[in-house]
This record gives structure tokens, C-alpha cells and sequence, in this order.
């Protein structure tokens, strides 16, 4: 199986985001548990043992028996004598750990709350740390989850570092955290991306003619169950959108820009000046700016297809007012403002976009601050929400958002409830279900 999997892996033809997804779930899981074992031994009742084993704990490593999970974090600690920013140290702790081998691609860093808790830092400190890592790739933040070192394993990395039990010389349990290990279930999404990779490797294996059967057709993952969630309403994004703005221009035009159009975060982070033209008031879509394994990519969209998104007169203003300040800017230092550059950058010339990570922590961060609940993929929820409320076609919407399949993914998982048009809804049917009634009587 790990040779059948690394031939796949070659041959698959992933996109860079798909792949370092891909690549954590066969060197964590798929590896370990199947990877010494024959291609044509292996069945459909072995996979169904297997996700259920996932669906008890995600740890591979768990046989119900108690053990200590230890972690190798690195002592991170500020040194007083040391001139430099308590943060700085800190990030150069990490790139130093990444360097000797004592923190490798995919290993998971504690929260930001734990890390500061653990070893007496600052959470302001840690969070200044882990985004500089972020905005140079070493390392990859998902809000909400975990921050984990970034790269791309080695093909014969055993991918068991999250599961070992014994410490090595000199390591610090209450420094890094280590604790009893408590059972956590593998996401049903997981165990459904799992399934498609076996599935495709045994499809492979089928034409290459290494088994006559895929087992993964008669396995069954578990049922995925979508949650409904009510779309967020404008008043609340009309103040996130305020609590950006208060922070600076260039996040408040972000996260404008990502409600009014339905943009994915990466292809505005890979939005280029020539990409917009105020003239004609649209936006050209031919990009996405993806950072995945220390790697800075700029390639087509996740659908491949590029398309071109009408732009409102207010909208036109924001992008104009936006470019003529940073071109006053540059143009104090005798520097102009390039047609590549990119319209998102902390970059004085705008040569450099957004890290998409970065980012999405940051507009977290501003949601807190005004008391919302919403990131950037819940402002394109908002956008097909409110566009399919207000009478839109779901053809347009779909297309607005990137979407393929002639709006089947925007009705699936976009497409959240509106309070407002559901009242409308009940309304209707009561008006017209009593005016039959009256009729009959």
C-alpha cells in the first residue's frame, strides 16, 4: 500500500492546496494503519474497521489504554539580555527548531493561550510570533483549530510523530505540554477525504494493473450531515466591515471587496492592479494566491476558470480612494505603482500579496472585536445568501462566486437560511392556504 500510494501521489495531479491536505492525511493516517499491507489484501470490511476505529479516536496510537501524549516544543522562553523583541525571539525559537529537525512539517504547536500559559510568555507575544511565521510560510494557522509547521514531509517520514509516547533526552513535559492522551474522534469530513484518496489510489491500481477490485466501492464512510447556519445579517457584517475600516483601509476594502463580489480569500490576495479596471467597473478573477508548504504560489482558480465580477459605483470609489493614497505614498519616495502589483500587500510596493492564512486570522480577529461571529468564508456565505433572497438568479450567484456546476455547490453549502425571506415564505403559504379554506367553506 505505501507503494501504491506514493505512486498516486505522483501521478494524481493535485493542486498545491489539495495536496499538502492530501499528503497530512496519508503520512498521519493512511500510512500507519494500512501502509505494510499487500494492495490486493486489503477489503472493504478492513476500510469500514478502519474509519470506525477513526470515528472512536482520530489517534492512531490509541489502543483504549491510558498513555501520555508528549509533544516537542522547544523552550521558547525570551532571553532578558537580548535586545530584540520578545516576539522576534520567540519566532527565532521556532525557525531554530525547524532547522535542527526538532519540529518538523506537520507537527502542532500549542494555542496561543496554552503556549503563553506554558511558558510564561505573553499571548500578544505568541500571536506576533506565530503570524510573522505565517507570513513567511514556515508555519500554518487555522483559526479555530491549530497551527502547525509547514512543509512537505519526507516520502519516508513514518508520520507517527503526533502519536509517540516516550520523550527524548532533555525534554520538558511541562514546558511543551505534554499531557494524558483523551480520545477525539476524526471529523467526518476527514474520514470522507480519506475515502476519496484510497478510492483513487485503488482506481489507479486497477489500470495499472496491480488488482482486479477497488475496496474502497464497497466501504462506507460515515454520513456526513450538514449543520444549518443562519446567514449572518447585514447589520452585523455592515460592523465588522467598521471595526476593519478603524484598523486600517486596506482590511476594511478587503473585507468590503469579499462581501460585495464573493471573491475566495486567495484569489484577492492575488489580485493585481491591472486585474482591476475602474473605467469598465469590473474585477478580472484569473487567480489564486495559495502559501502551502513554505511555498508561494500564484496559480488559476479552484475552478479553473477565470471570469470577470461587476463592480458597484461605491465600490469603484473605495478601490479609487484606496490606490490613490498608496500611490501618494510611493510617490513621496519617486516609486510608481506598478500594474503587477498587487492590490492587498504589507509590502511598500505592493511587489508581495497576503498571506490567505494571515489574513483569515486577522479578519478574525477584527470580528471578535465587534462582537461577530463571521470569517471570510461566512462573508461569501453572506453574499449567496442575500443575492438568492433578493430575487437573483442562482445561476449569476453562482457564477459571481466561483462556482461551478450550474450553482449545485451554491444551493449545497452556501445557500444559508434568511430569517426574513423564511417569514415571507410562511406568510405566503398561510395567505394562500387560508384563502383555499375559505373557498372549500
Amino acid at each position: 500500500m505505501a507503494q501504491l500510494l506514493d505512486q498516486y501521489v505522483a501521478t494524481a495531479g493535485w493542486d498545491v492546496s489539495t495536496r499538502v491536505s492530501n499528503l497530512g492525511y496519508i503520512r498521519r493516517t493512511i500510512k500507519p494503519a494500512l501502509g505494510s499491507i499487500q494492495v490486493r489484501k486489503v477489503r472493504g470490511p478492513l476500510l469500514d474497521t478502519l474509519y470506525a476505529r477513526l470515528m472512536r479516536c482520530g489517534n492512531l496510537a490509541c489502543t483504549g489504554k491510558p498513555f501520555t501524549e508528549h509533544r516537542n516544543i522547544p523552550d521558547l522562553r525570551p532571553d532578558p539580555a537580548d535586545r530584540r523583541p520578545e516576539w522576534e525571539q520567540v519566532a527565532d525559537g521556532v525557525r531554530a527548531a525547524i532547522r535542527s529537525g526538532q519540529l518538523t512539517s506537520g507537527d502542532i504547536l500549542p494555542s496561543v493561550p496554552d503556549l503563553a500559559r506554558l511558558q510564561g510568555l505573553k499571548p500578544g507575544t505568541v500571536r506576533h510570533a506565530f503570524l510573522a511565521l505565517a507570513e513567511e510560510g514556515l508555519v500554518h494557522i487555522r483559526h479555530g483549530r491549530t497551527t502547525t509547521i509547514a512543509g512537505e514531509p519526507a516520502a519516508d517520514d513514518p508520520g507517527t510523530r503526533r502519536q509517540i509516547t516516550r520523550p527524548g533526552a532533555g525534554h520538558d513535559c511541562k514546558l511543551s505540554g505534554c499531557r494524558p492522551h483523551v480520545c477525539k474522534p476524526m471529523a467526518k469530513s476527514t474520514i470522507h477525504g480519506i475515502h476519496a484518496i484510497l478510492s483513487g489510489a485503488f482506481e489507479a491500481a486497477m489500470r495499472w494493473e496491480w488488482t482486479d477490485r477497488n475496496p474502497a466501492a464497497s466501504a462506507r464512510p460515515p454520513t456526513l450531515r450538514r449543520q444549518t447556519i443562519l446567514a449572518t445579517s447585514p447589520g452585523d457584517v455592515a460592523k465588522v466591515i467598521a471595526e476593519a475600516r478603524a484598523r486600517g483601509a486596506a482590511m476594511g476594502l478587503y473585507l468590503w471587496l469579499v462581501v460585495v463580489t464573493g471573491i475566495r480569500r486567495g484569489e484577492l490576495c492575488g489580485l493585481q492592479i491591472r486585474d482591476v479596471d475602474l473605467d469598465r467597473a469590473l474585477v478580472h478573477v484569473a487567480f489564486n494566491y495559495v502559501v502551502r508548504g513554505g511555498q508561494r504560489v500564484r496559480k488559476d482558480t479552484k475552478t479553473h476558470q477565470d471570469r470577470w465580477l461587476a463592480i458597484d459605483p461605491v465600490t469603484c470609489a473605495l478601490i479609487e480612494s484606496y490606490l490613490a493614497e498608496i500611490k501618494a505614498e510611493l510617490a513621496a519616495v519617486g516609486v510608481e505603482l506598478r500594474d503587477e502589483a498587487y492590490l492587498f500587500s504589507n509590502d511598500p510596493a505592493h511587489a508581495r500579496p497576503w498571506n490567505p492564512d494571515w489574513v483569515s486570522h486577522t479578519v478574525a480577529e477584527i470580528a471578535a472585536g465587534a462582537g461577530v461571529e463571521l470569517d471570510i468564508k461566512g462573508g461569501r456565505h453572506y453574499t449567496a445568501s442575500q443575492l438568492l433572497a433578493g430575487g437573483f438568479d442562482l445561476r449569476n450567484t453562482a457564477a459571481r462566486l466561483g462556482h461551478s456546476g450550474g450553482g449545485a455547490t451554491t444551493l449545497r453549502h452556501y445557500a444559508d437560511p434568511v430569517p426574513e425571506v423564511d417569514r415571507r415564505a410562511a406568510a405566503y403559504l398561510a395567505q394562500l392556504t387560508a384563502g383555499s379554506a375559505s373557498q372549500s367553506d
